[in-house]
């Protein structure tokens, strides 16, 4: 029974993480390609311009949210032919993801770091609690790096969950469900969020845009919250994921479709 239960778990973790790896790193040499092209060209028309670069970051961060968002219905349908229960094909994505949040953060660190040699590029991290905290350069101190690894760490968990939730809740629904969702989320948050926010007094916004400030720049704060939304998200992907069924005749993807 041991070795059924060790066999499942190696399986599907090691396959989810190896594809996950791969993806990654092909991510990372893109950014370094692009870095290369741009600190080439920015030292050649202005050697002493301060560049501002955040692009390694931002890339992190879309790109947990889109693989978590990619990952349900090919794992699923593997997993399941394999005979392996929805419980632990769950619980193996969410520890893979998790990984991959962890590992991707520190090699982000050190490729901020490699590019800071070659250039005077800031950080986003350093861009928002540099001056808050009376650091001079982005790594510059130990604890103010580990402080920004450890909310990218947060940030990329929370992204590749609330992915992971959408695809599998995408994948449980009717398609004109999905169409509706997928309509429906972008222009709540960009457009409807936005205009009510404007109807608002902002005698009225003030206390809650304290409290968001109060947490927002305060890096330990933000990086507990962000974990909490992590956590919930992980836990609402089981509603779906509980309920997935295998589809006879699934619709073929777009990329497959020409």
């Amino acid at each position: 029974m041991n070795c059924m239960t060790t066999s499942i778990w190696k399986g599907p973790f090691r396959y989810h993480l190896q594809t996950m790896l791969r993806s990654a790193g092909v991510m990372f040499l893109v950014i370094i390609l692009v870095q290369v092209v741009l600190i080439a060209l920015i030292n050649k028309v202005d050697p002493e311009a301060n560049s501002v670069n955040t692009s390694q970051e931002m890339a992190v961060t879309i790109f947990c949210f889109v693989f978590g968002c990619c990952m349900w219905k090919e794992n699923f349908h593997f997993a399941m032919a394999s005979g392996i229960s929805r419980r632990k094909i769950y619980l193996c994505m969410l520890l893979s993801l998790f990984v991959l949040s962890v590992v991707i953060a520190p090699v982000t660190l050190l490729m901020n770091l490699f590019f800071g040699l070659f250039s005077n590029s800031r950080t986003l991290f350093f861009l928002i609690y540099g001056e808050l905290q009376n650091i001079s350069s982005p790594f510059s101190s130990f604890p103010f790096m580990m402080q920004g690894v450890l909310l990218e760490i947060a940030l990329s968990l929370a992204c590749a969950y609330a992915g992971l939730f959408l695809g599998c809740l995408f994948y449980v629904i009717s398609k004109w469900l999905r169409v509706t969702l997928a309509i429906l989320i972008p222009v709540s948050l960009f457009a409807g969020l936005p205009s009510l926010l404007m109807l608002i007094p902002v005698e009225t916004l003030k206390p809650f845009g304290d409290f968001v400030a109060s947490i927002f720049f305060v890096p330990w704060k933000l990086t507990l919250l962000l974990l909490v939304f992590a956590i919930l998200f992980a836990l609402l992907t089981w509603i779906p994921a509980h309920r997935a069924a295998l589809m006879r005749n699934p619709q073929p993807s777009s990329a497959n479709s020409f």
